[in-house]
């Protein structure tokens, strides 16, 4: 789900990078948008710029920023232009600036990485839109022409890591990215989900793979858990769940949070991954745009606005009880309502 986050990440949670991968110009590729170039669009048509640090073809937290804004282009509200593999300030803010003198309508960084070159630029160009992320902290962040965004890093940990504990499977072991605090929190809301769903669940220590894309780490750091017995391995997505995704797979362990980038076989031992859903938080930020509202606030994903969702749950084979999707769909219902609390 979610990558770095951000969004993607939370309090200290500062989304290290989770956010922004889309289809690279100074790192490759300039990716873009649709049929219409965004410097030519027509006047009732959003020009969109966008960044990512990361690759859009991630399947997680780059990748969900670009599905959203596709999405919007194909709805006819936008015209955008994006570009990936932007997490170095040094090439980001020059892109950034760009965009706003190109006369853009909205520039949206999607990462923590992208946060100070944003709001440098912003203050260069007043009348031009702008959005950050980053953890909790950022929402106190906005200004008159730019608005942040995060998401709520414990109702993902803990909603990942409820349906880990559902399996019944034990003992669940975890391979994260880097040890940065967002990561830690999320990590640990995943123990209290997995806790709170099966309190006889054991729980291996952590292995981080020391990057939020070495799929070789984290592969090996997969085998390792499963060498301790692990009989389901969580990660929170990125490129290390394809790496995951692979090992847990190929030894016939259970994992929750790989990605669809990592393939048709690792997703087939895959029960379901915790992912963002940007399209209902993008699009309003285009339709304040157009009605003249934006700026000024800050917006979490959350469950209850539809910026968190999860995947169908894969029964895998018949190994996971017939109940769990029923159970998840309870226990989201209970956070909702407030009758379930996390933290």
């Amino acid at each position: 789900m979610p990558r770095r986050n951000t969004a993607l990440v939370a309090g200290a949670l500062l989304a290290s990078s989770a956010v922004l991968a889309l289809s690279a110009c100074a790192s490759g590729s300039s990716g873009s948008s649709g049929s219409t170039d965004a410097a030519g669009a027509s006047d009732d048509v959003l020009k969109v710029g966008a960044l990512t640090p990361g690759n859009t073809n991630d399947g997680a937290f780059n990748q969900a920023l670009a599905d959203a804004l596709q999405k919007l282009e194909d709805e006819g509200l936008i015209d955008y232009e994006l570009r990936d593999q932007m997490a170095d300030p040094g090439e980001s803010e020059p892109v950034i600036a760009d965009f706003a003198s190109q006369g853009y309508d909205l520039i949206i960084g999607h990462g923590i990485e992208l946060g100070d070159a944003v709001f440098s630029v912003a203050e260069q160009f007043p009348d031009v839109h702008f959005t950050a992320s980053g953890g909790p902290d950022i929402l106190e962040r906005s200004t008159d022409n730019v608005e942040t965004w995060t998401y709520d890093t414990p109702q993902v940990g803990y909603l990942a890591g409820y349906i880990a504990g559902l399996t019944g499977a034990t003992p669940i072991g975890r391979v994260e990215s880097l040890e940065l605090d967002f990561v830690k929190a999320t990590d640990a809301f995943f123990q209290q989900g997995v806790t709170a769903a099966n309190p006889a669940a054991e729980l291996l220590p952590v292995v981080y793979a020391g990057s939020f894309d070495d799929a070789q780490a984290a592969a090996a750091a997969t085998t390792g858990l499963i060498g301790q017995g692990a009989q389901l391995v969580y990660t929170t997505g990125d490129g290390i769940a394809t790496g995951v995704g692979s090992a847990a797979a190929d030894a016939g362990v259970l994992s929750v949070g790989v990605s669809s980038a990592a393939g048709e076989a690792a997703l087939a031992n895959n029960v379901s991954t915790v992912d963002l859903d940007m399209y209902p938080i993008v699009k309003a930020w285009v339709e304040e745009v157009a009605a003249g509202e934006f700026g000024g606030k800050g917006v979490t994903s959350t469950l209850q606005n539809g910026g968190i969702v999860y995947q169908p749950i894969n029964d895998v084979d018949g190994t996971v009880p017939a109940d769990v999707a029923t159970k998840v769909d309870e226990v989201i219902a209970g956070i909702t309502d407030g009758t379930v609390t996390i933290g």
